[in-house]
């Protein structure tokens, strides 16, 4: 396992190469698993122990999150992933879920080009996965699904490997009906979700293991293999041959578009300025020596270093010492509030904040 300062090194090398570069968010229905799942991924990348995965839920950081049980503040990390001898840097949002937190699922889903979709094996798409669906589709964020809690399937419901399939089947079809009804037209098609093409995983976060096509034909695994395991109490043995993290990291590398790829087609959607003016163009094609556009999704106050503002950076790059404005936005992105005038001037930055015109 590599060293923190290796990490560092590793993280600042692919920040520089945009093509090796995955924004994603998680999203989901309340207490359907984003923030176990994101531990496991935590864990596969070394970041936290594996017997710790799904207990600490290191992204909610603050104590009325753990006192309640739920996130209410999106929370970001960065991940090693390694696929097929190539690493790839994983900046990672981990979204509310409860309906009374949907400002900071818009404002993540502004920075993310990918979302991972964690619908519960057992309750399937319920009011709130729509509603973190249709924002990410209307932001042009690209799904992949990851159907959570099959131990619910063996242990609770009692079923068998065909109808774990079946149950599958459902989840995954009304999934895609939502992508058809929601997602742009010219994109709708190459979005929906298959098992086939490798885009669902299923597994348990709790449980640490998650397969997919792929990896059940590589490994010649079938659900009733799974099943099996649970009824002769092999849980840890899944874990160890199906590391939740593989099947997962492996999707998002595989189907969510990296950032040169994504702000082709999201920025026409997302900025209403002239493509064609210097700004235009380097936010289409993901620029570092264009002018600086950086979207602020969250600003927090650390004790030692002051306020630090976390977000997505569109175009252009920030170095240490430079100075940066910031412009307030509409919360439709077509008119400037009255503390902007809309325009982009040299080191100044452009970020969506609340409307107060």
């Amino acid at each position: 396992m590599a060293s923190e300062e290796e990490q560092i090194k590793k993280i600042l090398e692919l920040m520089r190469k945009p093509e090796k570069i995955r924004n994603i968010a998680i999203i989901a229905h309340i207490d359907h698993g984003k923030t176990t799942m994101t531990d496991s991924l935590l864990a596969g990348a070394g970041m936290i122990s594996q017997e710790l995965a799904g207990k600490l839920l290191v992204m909610d950081f603050h104590e009325d999150e753990r006192e309640r049980g739920i996130t209410i503040d999106s929370a970001n990390v960065n991940m090693l992933h390694n696929v097929e001898g190539n690493d790839y840097l994983i900046n990672l949002i981990d979204t509310p879920g409860h309906v009374d937190f949907g400002g900071e699922v818009t404002r993540a889903m502004r920075a993310c080009d990918g979302a991972v979709v964690v619908v519960c094996a057992a309750e399937g798409m319920m009011p709130q996965t729509e509603t973190v669906l249709r924002q990410a589709l209307r932001e042009r964020v690209r799904p992949v699904l990851f159907i959570n809690k099959v131990d619910r399937l063996i242990k609770e419901l009692k079923l068998a490997g065909e109808q774990i399939q079946e149950r599958f089947i459902k989840i995954i079809n009304s999934v895609n009906k939502f992508i058809r009804n929601i997602a742009p037209d010219e994109l709708k098609d190459k979005w929906l979700v298959s098992v086939q093409e490798g885009s669902v995983s299923f597994g348990s976060a709790k449980d640490r293991w998650a397969i997919n096509f792929n990896i059940m034909k590589k490994e010649g695994i079938t659900f009733g293999d799974i099943v099996k395991a649970y009824e002769e109490n092999k849980v840890d043995e899944l874990a160890k041959k199906l590391p939740l993290h593989k099947a997962v990291l492996d999707m998002v590398v595989k189907h969510l578009p990296n950032p040169v790829e994504a702000q082709k087609y999201r920025i026409p959607k997302l900025w209403h300025g002239d493509l064609e003016s210097e700004e235009g163009k380097a936010l289409l094609n993901c620029d570092p020596n264009g002018p600086t556009v950086f979207v602020t999704t969250k600003i927090v106050v650390d004790p030692q270093a002051g306020e630090i503002a976390a977000g997505r950076l569109f175009s252009g790059t920030i170095r240490k010492g430079m100075e940066l404005h910031m412009f307030a936005w509409c919360e439709c992105w077509r008119n400037p509030c009255k503390q902007g005038n809309g325009t982009f001037r040299e080191h100044e930055t452009y970020f969506r904040a609340s409307c107060y015109c």
